[in-house]
């Protein structure tokens, strides 16, 4: 199933899921997800890339069964020995997915609990086929677990 060595069942997924939850921001008149993080947190985040050249891998883990789609958003700042992950369960985030593989970018920002919310840090995906394959993948589970209902007269 998962790929991941953490991760050996749909529980222990769950139990994972990151809390802080996630939206969309409007950046230049495009949907742009983003990913909540805590304050402080993300504050420490703020402080130890400020000033400096950056580089941001990002990895998108994708786990499905074809009823359930998790997907492991990874970050590793490169240079400043920063490493951050934000599993999803992504089912009901396709609008949230479908931005990611339309723009290419998403942001982090500080929890809705406190701090600025208008302090956002945006990281470029290197590529974009993770995010398109995520979406693509989480679409056709959508499609697969619709029921249809006919109206037979009965």
């Amino acid at each position: 199933m998962p790929k991941n060595k953490d991760f050996y069942t749909f529980d222990e997924l769950a139990k994972r899921l990151h809390k802080e939850g996630a939206t969309l921001v409007n950046f230049n008149g495009k949907k742009i997800p983003c990913i909540y993080v805590d304050v402080k947190r993300y504050d420490e985040i703020m402080t130890a890339t400020y000033g400096k050249k950056l580089a941001v891998d990002t990895l998108l883990d994708i786990f499905h069964d074809g009823q359930d789609v998790f997907v492991d958003v990874r970050f590793n700042f490169l240079d400043v020995d920063i490493r951050e992950n934000y599993l999803f369960h992504a089912n009901d985030m396709l609008e949230f997915f479908e931005a990611l593989s339309n723009t290419g970018l998403i942001a982090l920002a500080p929890s809705l609990s406190g701090g600025n919310r208008s302090n956002i840090f945006m990281v470029q995906l290197p590529k974009r086929e993770p995010a398109e394959n995520a979406f693509e993948i989480i679409k056709s589970n959508i499609k697969t677990n619709r029921k249809t209902y006919h109206n037979d007269g009965n």
